[in-house]
């Protein structure tokens, strides 16, 4: 894979917080290369919604629609990821596209809880594996070192 450099190019290592569902960040990151792991978390339970690699991207429920994160990201697989600024929105989108995506990511959210709440029941699909006891300790305390390292984040989250 090539090499990507650049002022929006941003390097992560593995176990290191990418977002917490709640921050008021809306940012679009497309990951170059690395791994990726979409969660939420109940409590101390940590529940895996994805994995994603390179050539997908994150972030863009709120790139679209300014809303807070609605999970958690960590890097489980040293990372480059290239970083979009919301502000390129309005620059780069006819005003009909960004209206669009808005009324798109409003229902993806609205989907989103109510499977949250009332969750989902499909015959016959392979789910995601759980994550080890050890895996969820893990993400769980690289989410709290990132809040506490953020103090403006967590206090964002807790309101």
């Amino acid at each position: 894979m090539s090499q990507v450099s650049g002022p929006l190019t941003k390097t992560v290592a593995s176990g290191e917080m990418i977002c917490a569902a709640g921050e008021k960040s809306s940012d679009l990151f497309i990951i170059h290369s690395g791994k990726l792991l979409v969660f939420v978390t109940d409590g101390t339970k940590v529940t895996p919604l994805a994995y994603l690699n390179a050539g997908e991207y994150m972030g863009e429920l709120s790139f679209f629609d300014h809303e807070p994160r609605s999970a958690h990201v960590v890097c489980v697989e040293d990372a480059t990821l290239v970083q979009i600024p919301v502000s390129e929105v309005n620059k780069q989108f006819p005003p009909w596209l960004v209206t669009i995506a808005h009324s798109v990511t409003k229902k993806i959210r609205h989907s989103s809880n109510l499977i949250r709440e009332k969750g989902i029941r499909k015959k016959n699909v392979e789910t995601m594996k759980p994550l080890s006891i050890e895996e969820q300790r893990k993400f769980y305390q690289s989410l709290q070192t990132y809040l506490d390292s953020n103090p403006l984040i967590k206090e964002e989250i807790s309101h």
